[in-house]
């Protein structure tokens, strides 16, 4: 593997995107340009907490830095061709001026700034590198590929003009949470070097991405232009069962389908296909039990489908749990089997209880999966299960580390006699020997003995051995 060194940006493209932080498709949504001057991110970060205490004889107790947060990166872009399309892309409260034949040929701006929609940023670099910038089925080269997905507050900057070039500035911050997943574009190549989507989403919690990249840029082109639907990733599914009913034979469905609109879903029950919009949370009753195949298309594209089977009636929403530390030459391991019901994605995530990071764990085909965890420090412990799908079903158990010996599995000996120091022969002395299979432990020996240092013969000396 090469680490390349990039030089001169080459290309940009600026992507309209909803108040979602998803790609808007259709017409004029996105614009290629290469006629920017620079672009400047600067990191914009929160100063973590400083714990500082002073012992009383004035020297240093505790002294620790805390860590810094990144808040967003702000931007500062220098253009010296400015496309009017790309500035309403930047900022749509910016209205676009045209001319008598529809053009635009410039813009009005606006004193209000909209952060709750903004743009999806990416740039290209060239790449200098020491081997082969080809390498590789199907490369075109190599490039630099920064992504900012999601851009809002493309505010103007400063403007001069004098007896010299006159360019254009703009600002703006990055916001994270963006919907843009694998985004639109083929900027990647995929299996067998055909170009495509990133292979990997953009996390909700990521405001930059950076990698070399052998799929070539856009070329630049002045005005805005069509943003195509890709070829959608199947959906996410959501299961659920509705509370208190007996029998559990209503399901609650929602197809999370990012964006790319409604999907066409079959319940296996043989009725008819129901349309459900893309977030929406719908209910269908099946009439027996039963094992059913839910399938969920996209309505355009009706060959990416997602689909899972349920049993009905449904069991319980929450996962089940059983601790137990049954390992003979090691009692602080703990063995943790896990059930997930069929309307659940499979998946799970662990909290062991004692500050390590949650395990993800995935069941098999019977619906259970046995996790095993080691634990340090003795302590009780609580296991809390919750699904990776839907997290609110959650399920804790609590566990004594180390495990404890259970002690005699005998029952108590009970005899009875008569009490020879009540001559009405009405009281009765119980002998109980709760000792099991378990001989008692020695307790302490005692000797007395008169104390010579009391003439009256009234003290003993009592001498206690309990070694």
């Amino acid at each position: 593997m090469a680490c390349p060194s990039l030089l001169r940006g080459t290309a940009l493209r600026a992507t309209r995107l909803d108040a979602c932080g998803r790609p808007v498709y259709g017409d004029c949504n996105q614009v290629v340009s290469d006629g920017f001057i620079t672009i400047s991110m600067s990191a914009e970060t929160e100063e973590g907490e400083d714990i500082s205490v002073t012992k009383a004889n004035g020297k240093t107790c505790i002294s620790e830095a805390g860590c810094e947060q990144l808040n967003y990166h702000s931007l500062e872009m220098e253009f010296c061709e400015v496309d009017p399309d790309l500035v309403q892309i930047m900022n749509p409260s910016f209205e676009i001026y045209r001319d008598f034949d529809g053009n635009p040929i410039g813009w009005d701006e606006s004193t209000e700034l909209r952060c709750d929609i903004g743009y999806a940023l990416e740039l290209w670099t060239n790449v200098y590198a020491a081997e082969d910038a080809c390498s590789g089925a199907g490369s075109q080269g190599q490039w630099g590929y920064l992504l900012l997905p999601w851009v809002i507050g493309g505010a103007s900057g400063d403007l001069e003009i004098t007896n010299d070039a006159v360019s254009f500035n703009f600002n703006g911050r990055t916001k994270v949470g963006s919907g843009w997943r694998r985004g639109p574009y083929n900027v990647q190549a995929g299996q067998g070097g055909v170009p495509g989507p990133m292979l990997k989403p953009i996390g909700p919690k990521t405001p930059r991405r950076f990698f070399v990249t052998t799929i070539r840029p856009p070329e630049p082109e002045c005005g805005c232009q069509p943003v195509d639907r890709p070829v959608p990733d199947p959906a996410d599914l959501y299961i659920t069962g509705v509370a208190n009913e007996s029998p559990r034979r209503t399901v609650r469905f929602r197809a999370d389908n990012h964006g790319f609109g409604p999907v066409m879903v079959d319940w296996g029950d043989g009725t008819d296909p129901q349309e459900v919009a893309d977030g929406a949370w719908v209910t269908h009753v099946y009439d027996a039990d039963g094992d059913y195949l839910i399938k969920a298309c996209d309505k355009q594209t009706p060959v990416i489908c997602a689909e899972r089977t349920v049993t009905i009636p449904l069991p319980a929403d929450e996962p089940t749990l059983t601790l137990s530390a049954d390992n003979p030459e090691d009692p602080y391991e703990v063995t943790a089997t896990i059930g997930l019901p069929s309307q659940s994605d499979g998946t799970a995530l662990v909290d062991w209880g004692d500050g390590t990071a949650p395990e993800e764990v995935t069941v098999g085909a019977d619906g259970t999966v046995a996790v095993i965890h080691k634990y340090s420090v003795p302590s009780v412990y609580t296991v809390t299960v919750r699904r990776g799908d839907i997290d609110t079903y959650r399920t804790r158990e609590a566990i004594l580390v180390p495990a404890q010996d259970p002690g005699p599995t005998t029952p108590p000996q009970v005899t009875a006699e008569a009490d020879p120091s009540d001559g009405t022969g009405r009281t009765v002395l119980l002998t109980i020997d709760n000792t099991g299979e378990q001989p008692p432990a020695e307790g302490p020996q005692v000797e007395a003995a008169a104390d010579p240092s009391d003439t009256s013969g009234r003290t003993a000396l009592l001498t206690i051995d309990n070694a």
